[in-house]
Formats: C-alpha cells, structure tokens, sequence
C-alpha cells in the first residue's frame, strides 16, 4: 500500500474513530465506590463535516485553456477533528484556576471537485494531522500556537499522482483588556489564495464573545454575530475561501510543447489553485452543547482559478508563477455542516478567557480549509435569570463533578 493511502487511512479512522474509548471522555464509576471520574479538559473532542457547492459559471473563452475547460463548478466536502491531548492548569491559593495550557491534535479530511465541463472528473484530496497549542495567562493575553502539514493527491481512479506535501501554520498573540474588546496580532503561513503566502494576522472584535459582537480577523474573516437565544445564532460573514492541490494532467490542461520559449514538455501532475470571496448569513442551530448544525448561503465574488507546473516553479521559493489564470463569474453558495461535542469537560460557564480561548481554537480550522464549527459550545446567557430555571439551564454554571 502507497504511504499516502496509509497516511489517508490514518487520518479517516482519526476523524472516525474519535468517539472510541481512546479518545472518549466518559464517566467512569466503580461499582463499589461509585466514584465519578473528574474531567481533564476545557475542549471537548470535537468532530465536524461541512459540505460546500456552488453552481456552473461559463468561462472565457477567448483563451485555449478556458476554451477546453469550458464551465466551472465546486463541490467540496470536509470531515475534521480537534482532540485535547494534554491540559495543565495552575492553581490560585484557593485551589480556583489562575493559568492553564492546552495542546490539542488536529485532523482534516478535504474532498474538492472542481467541476469543469470540457474535461473529465477530477477528485483533489487533502490530508492533514497537526499539533496546536494554548497558553491562557490567566489575566488578559492568550497565546496560539499551530503547525498544520498536509498532503494534497488527485485521488481520480487513474491517477498516477503519489501526493505532495505542504505546511500551513499560524502564530497570535490575542489580547483582552475587558470582556467587550479583543484584539490579535500574529502571522499565518496559507494556501486559501490558491497558492502559497505569508501574512500578518490582524484581528479586532468589539462586543462580548457570548452576545453581540462585530468581529475582524484579517486574513481569515470578518462577522457581524447575532445570538438569538443560546438555540438560534445568526451571523453576517465575509471569508475566503480556496487551496492549492495536486491536479492529474491526463487531460493535458499544460501542454509544454505549447509554451516554446520554455523548452519544458508535458508533466504528468500539475496544480491546482483556487480561491473566492463567500459573503453572506449563517445560522448556527444549538439544541444541546454537544451537537449544533449551521447552514449558509449568500455570494461567492473574487472567483480565481489558476494552473500551475512543477517545470514552471522548480527554482522558485516564494509564490508559484503559473501558467493559466483566470476570473469566474460571481455566483450563489450553498453550505451546510454538522457538529459533534463527545465527552465531558471542566466548567467554564463564564469564564472570558476560557471563552477567548475556545474562540481561538474555533476560527483557525485543521488544515487551513476556513471551515470552523461555530462557537456552539460556548454558552449565551439568558437576559434575566428566571426563578424557575431547569437544570439542564445551569449545569455548565454548577458542575458537582468538576470539583
């Protein structure tokens, strides 16, 4: 078996298999002692898939590529995984929490196809594990860490495409000087552009992460957050979104004897690189804090698609030159995800840092796909407190078994 296949197994049976007793979190009680196992982390493992389409849109063609492409569409579907691996917390006097460090292992699972009406159906897979860490002061500075490798391989039955690796990565420092303002500053390593950049991350949010809040994380998004209630949370977003992937040149999209002046002839893998603007409403539904779903929709803008050839890049170190670019029209999205919560977790019922913390690991997806879970698991407080209130309604608040 290849070692990409290997590595894509891996990474499935992780996404999968995170609910085993491996990773699970469970209540574990003697039947003598009756003695409730007491929670290690502040994350609980978390599972998500999100499908993403948009329609055809008719190229131009004036241009041979585009001529051959003919139409383009995207369909592409993700299942990834964030995991605490270790949590360790330092103690006040009074045996509360002052600081705490959090390392989580990351996966994603990414399926593109890009869509094009004059060649044949390509499959482009993303494979990726990463490591990340979270340091929380206890005061006012978080601090994140996260380096995410993955390998990108046309998967299309035929393919004699044995994969490449890439590494993308991100480094913040987030701080609060009180609840109703944040502000981020680090630098990120990113493929959503179709290809590769480095950028400072610039982030500002002004409003309480727990209610109403407008939110400027430069590269990644920009989100005007609405809660309604803990169950319904509407936002108004703008994002990219895009990747660079191995793409299989059985279709001969680069013909080296086309371009004379490069004396470079054809190779039977090329890349991929795609980006677009996403600019509309999500609403998150909350039932219960281990599971919420979100569908979206709104405008896809700032098409690009490129073609890029190894022959064309072997000395470059920086960006890729490609050797075909070009703009699609602006079309509609569709998009929808699922989210699952297993295991118990220490409370954090209003804790602001914990909050931010959450945050942080929320927006900065495994594999640098833009597609994060939602804060679902972060609770919306009720405007007054009732005098009836049910017990499901406190339990992240009052937690006998997180102490």
């Amino acid at each position: 078996m290849h070692r990409s296949q290997i590595f894509r197994f891996v990474v499935l049976g992780l996404c999968i298999g995170l609910s085993s007793s491996f990773y699970g979190q469970t209540d574990s009680t003697a039947k003598k002692t009756k003695k409730v196992k007491e929670p290690k982390h502040f994350f609980a493992h978390t599972v998500f898939a999100d499908y993403y389409y948009k329609p055809p849109v008719d190229l131009d063609t004036s241009r041979r590529i585009s001529k051959q492409l003919g139409s383009y569409a995207v369909a592409q579907s993700c299942l990834s995984f964030y995991s605490p691996l270790l949590t360790i917390n330092k103690y006040n006097r009074d045996s509360s929490v002052n600081s705490n460090f959090h390392m989580l292992l990351t996966g994603t699972a990414y399926y593109l196809q890009p869509q094009f009406k004059g060649i044949s159906q390509h499959t482009l897979a993303k494979y990726g594990l990463g490591i990340r860490a979270i340091y929380n002061t206890g005061k006012k500075s978080i601090f994140f860490i996260e380096t995410s490798p993955f390998l990108t391989q046309d998967i299309t039955a035929g393919s004699s495409d044995k994969g490449t690796w890439r590494m993308a990565g991100t480094l913040l420092w987030s701080y609060s000087p009180g609840p109703k303002f944040n502000f981020r500053l680090g630098a990120t390593k990113s493929f959503l552009w179709g290809n590769r950049v480095y950028l400072p991350f610039i982030g500002l949010r002004f409003g309480r992460i727990d209610r109403f809040n407008f939110s400027l994380q430069f590269p990644r998004n920009i989100s005007l957050n609405l809660p309604l209630g803990n169950v319904f949370r509407l936002s108004l977003f703008s994002k990219p979104q895009g990747g660079l992937f191995n793409f299989s040149n059985r279709d001969t999209v680069y013909n080296g004897n086309y371009y004379k002046n490069t004396n470079i002839s054809n190779e039977s893998v090329i890349h991929f690189g795609r980006y677009e603007l996403l600019t509309g409403f999500r609403m998150d539904i909350v039932p219960c804090r281990w599971f919420n779903f979100y569908v979206s929709t709104g405008f896809t803008t700032k098409n690009g698609i490129t073609f890029y050839s190894n022959g064309f890049n072997k000395n470059n170190k920086t960006q890729y030159g490609e050797f075909y670019a070009t703009a699609p029209k602006n079309s509609v999205f569709i998009n929808a995800g699922i989210v699952f919560r297993i295991g118990r977790t220490k409370s954090y019922y209003n804790n602001q840092n914990i909050y931010e913390a959450i945050d942080l690991n929320n927006s900065i997806d495994p594999g640098d796909n833009n597609v994060n879970p939602g804060n679902g698991n972060i609770v919306i407080p009720k405007k007054k407190l009732s005098k009836s209130l049910k017990p499901s309604e406190i339990q992240d608040l009052i937690d006998a078994n997180d102490f």
